[in-house]
């Protein structure tokens, strides 16, 4: 099933943008966009450890963030072969069935549609962000992921399944679920569990459109820091659980996580070398792949 006869298959996805709360609890961006230095920094740590194993990750990023006029880092990432995919112009809402919930900026200014639909909306702010990352990078984007996720991923908005493969997406990343109560810190056990059906209930398929989905797994950086309040350590070990369960039942884990959290949380990236290293170590073999490699290799099959 995977290439070189490899037993599993890891997927590191990373979406680039601000968040709120990180790198302070008191951190609120309006956008998402406007990268911060030290997150700039953080990716170029990344794409170091991603050098010292020889393998490639899965970026997608908000078109606001390319207005800076700094953007060695992302220039970086592409010339050293990161896929780098569309996470629409503002983080916006794509099943927002109301302009003004779309995201705030339309909310607090709502003659940013100029007499749109959401649907309308959400194609200008796709539209926007390839067309952005192919003037300042020179990328063709072929994946989109979505702004937050959803537990039945676009099953329910077959209008944006067409709408993505209208403008050339040939996948998506919008499923999520990791069934935890989240309350912080929960019993290790129950959160290990949630991360193993994670897996067994994710892998990637198609939408009756055609649309491949590549859903994200196992237990997100967001929902670890956020919301469970999890350490360092216990995120991580976490990720080794999902990292050994996909290697235990030959399946695909495609890890999200975000440049923003890390920064604040996992200076010296920890979390990647250790699933890094756990994943290759294995006995009969990882397949390191990007999202738009596991489309083209396994469900473009």
């Amino acid at each position: 099933m995977y290439p070189n006869g490899a037993q599993f298959c890891l997927s590191l996805t990373f979406d680039i943008e601000m968040s709120y709360n990180f790198p302070y609890w008191t951190s609120n961006y309006a956008d998402y966009g406007a990268i911060n230095p030290h997150v700039k920094q953080y990716v170029h740590t990344m794409l170091d450890v991603a050098k010292n194993y020889d393998v490639k990750f899965q970026f997608f990023i908000v078109g606001s963030a390319l207005e800076d006029p700094d953007v060695d880092y992302l220039k970086r990432l592409v010339a050293e072969g990161h896929a780098l995919d569309n996470h629409t112009y503002r983080h916006s809402n794509v099943k927002a069935q109301r302009v003004e919930n779309l995201h705030s900026s339309y909310r607090v200014a709502p003659w940013r549609a100029a007499g749109l639909t959401p649907l309308e909306c959400l194609r200008h702010e796709i539209r926007q962000t390839s067309i952005g990352l192919r003037r300042r990078l020179g990328v063709e984007t072929s994946g989109f992921r979505t702004p937050g996720a959803f537990p039945n991923g676009l099953e329910d908005v077959p209008a944006v399944q067409t709408l993505l493969q209208e403008e050339g997406f040939r996948f998506a990343s919008a499923h999520y679920r990791c069934p935890a109560e989240r309350t912080w810190h929960p019993p290790r056990g129950d959160m290990e569990a949630a991360v193993r059906h994670s897996l067994d209930a994710l892998q990637p398929y198609r939408y009756p459109s055609g649309l491949s989905e590549i859903p994200m797994m196992g237990l997100s950086d967001a929902i670890a820091f956020r919301s469970l309040d999890l350490d360092r350590w216990e995120y991580i070990h976490h990720t080794t659980v999902a990292v050994d369960h996909a290697h235990e039942h030959g399946q695909i884990y495609s890890l999200l996580a975000h440049p923003s959290y890390l920064a604040a949380r996992d200076p010296h990236c920890d979390m990647l070398d250790t699933v890094l290293r756990r994943a290759l170590d294995k006995p009969g073999g990882c397949w390191v792949a990007t999202n738009r490699d596991i489309n083209e290799t396994i469900l473009a099959a």
